[in-house]
């Protein structure tokens, strides 16, 4: 039994070493009751658990599973987070919050550009303390928010003017450096400017100077290094310039030949679109022998006799593409009309939902709602309020580039922020699109145009992360007082007004300015 008891201790001692863990009484304790299993042998102090836990509730028994409970001391902690636990929804509560922290910190992690740190955060997220209560997890998912906000590590981006430096690490990205700075490659940037010189000097479509040409570069291929040379340079720069005026010359006189064919067939195809009686098979013959034409290898003779076909074929072909066009036209318009309602009645149902689905700030219907509810308050009261347009620049411009799921990730995060920085009696909505609106009540223009300013600046230091990608992102504000004005819809005009001027005047900016 002592060669056992020695064995399980020596093969817990290997298996704490080789899972990287800390020698400490509660790793070597599950350890050695998880060896001790498995070879078979009843350890007093290891069946605890099971003692315990075969005197509790079945209900009870059947949420400790869950948890992979294998010691006293996470027995314990169970029935403390049991214990303090108000009920089941906070639960759910938790495990959300801790999961949006995870990603905070993770993300974090990812703009940071040192590795011992990055190991140290990730061994930090294996250790979060779970007795921590949802006060102050809110508060360290918001730290984190706030510092992925402000990091700016922009300042990276002067080193690409160097060469390829690794910015993953700091002791890698110096050492880069150091081999750049260290490094004469006055020889290696010749060696390759060279293939490129060659490249934009031949081919040439006039041939009167191929020889010319044929020989730098013969020169270039043969000693690169000549490029360092003044003769050289002038010799290269000499003869671009005689081979684009001779390109021209050549390009000019071919195509002024093909104009007065294109023109002819631009009246024929003009005749047909008046006619409309060219027929579906004839449409298809013409237009095979239109992609039959390749301008990049065929010759000019060949180009212009083909084109000399393509305006006898328009000319001679004629008959009935209108008439299909008219029978049909009815179908399309009862298509038309049909999409029409379905698109109304989908407008009706969006309208009807009062929390946009994207940003979870309030629908243009519930905005309409609210605007109504202050409106009445100015009206008996005499309780001024102030509107900001608020509208994400080029935003189609980043749907374009990155995807439409790029964008709907800058329009959820602006409606966080919106959310963050609003006091709990202003009201924010998506008006539309990429815009929205902000209603304060009890603030006058200044302190409005000062709130746009302030979340104008936000936005523009903030980083938009998509798939490790950063987006830059800004917005243009407009902001109207209520008093100004006749009516709450004359101030909703004057607030898109001021935007607009903003969008005009270089976007990224707030009007009125004070």
């Amino acid at each position: 039994m002592a060669t056992t008891i020695n064995e399980i201790i020596r093969d817990s001692l290997e298996l704490i070493k080789a899972e990287h863990l800390n020698l400490t009484p509660d790793n070597y304790s599950k350890i050695f009751c998880k060896v001790a299993k498995q070879k078979g042998v009843i350890v007093e102090d290891c069946q605890k658990v099971d003692k315990y836990v075969k005197k509790l509730d079945p209900n009870i028994v059947a949420d400790l599973k869950r948890f992979n409970i294998s010691s006293i001391d996470e027995l314990l902690s169970f029935f403390v987070a049991k214990l303090n636990r108000a009920n089941e929804g906070d639960a759910t509560k938790m495990v959300n919050a801790l999961v949006t922290l995870s990603k905070r910190v993770l993300q974090a992690i990812s703009l940071l550009h040192d590795s011992k740190a990055t190991n140290l955060a990730n061994a930090s997220i294996e250790r979060l303390d779970f007795h921590q209560n949802l006060q102050s997890i809110d508060l360290v998912k918001e730290k984190w928010f706030d510092f992925i906000s402000n990091y700016d590590d922009s300042y990276l981006k002067k080193l690409d003017a160097y060469g390829n430096v690794n910015k993953d690490d700091l002791e890698n990205t110096v050492r880069d450096v150091l081999k750049i700075l260290a490094k004469d490659n006055s020889v290696e940037i010749y060696k390759s400017l060279a293939p490129l010189i060659i490249a934009s000097l031949v081919p040439s479509i006039a041939s009167g100077m191929n020889d010319e040409l044929a020989n730098i570069s013969h020169e270039l291929r043969n000693s690169p290094e000549s490029l360092g040379s003044q003769g050289l340079q002038k010799e290269i720069k000499h003869l671009i310039h005689k081979r684009i005026e001779l390109d021209k010359a050549e390009v000019q006189k071919k195509v002024s030949s093909l104009d007065k064919i294109l023109d002819e067939i631009n009246k024929k195809i003009l005749d047909l679109i008046n006619s409309s009686n060219l027929s579906h098979e004839q449409v298809k013959v013409i237009k095979a022998d239109l992609q039959s034409i390749n301008f990049s290898q065929d010759s000019f003779e060949s180009v212009h006799i083909k084109l000399l076909h393509i305006a006898s074929s328009l000319e001679s072909e004629t008959k009935s593409l209108s008439e299909k066009m008219i029978n049909n036209q009815e179908t399309i318009t009862k298509l038309q009309n049909r999409i029409g309602k379905l698109e109304s009645a989908l407008l009706v149902a969006k309208q009807e939902v009062k929390e946009d689905y994207l940003t979870h700030v309030a629908t243009k219907r519930a905005l309409a709602d609210e605007l109504a509810r202050v409106e009445d308050a100015y009206n008996r009261y005499k309780i001024d309020y102030t509107l900001c347009f608020i509208d994400i620049d080029h935003f189609k411009m980043v749907n374009d580039t990155y995807g439409h799921e790029a964008g709907d990730v800058i329009l959820s995060t602006v409606g966080k922020i919106l959310r963050k920085y609003i006091r709990q009696v202003d009201f924010v909505g998506r008006y539309g699109g990429e815009e929205f609106l902000v209603i304060l009540p009890s603030v006058e223009l200044s302190q409005g145009i000062h709130f746009a300013e302030k979340i104008r600046a936000i936005v523009e230091q903030f980083k938009f992360l998509y798939k490790n990608e950063r987006i830059s992102v800004t917005v243009s504000c407009g902001v109207a007082q209520r008093s100004v004005y006749k009516s709450s819809d004359e101030t909703v005009s004057g607030a898109d007004a001021f935007l607009y001027k903003a969008k005009e005047a270089g976007r990224n900016r707030v009007l009125p300015i004070l």
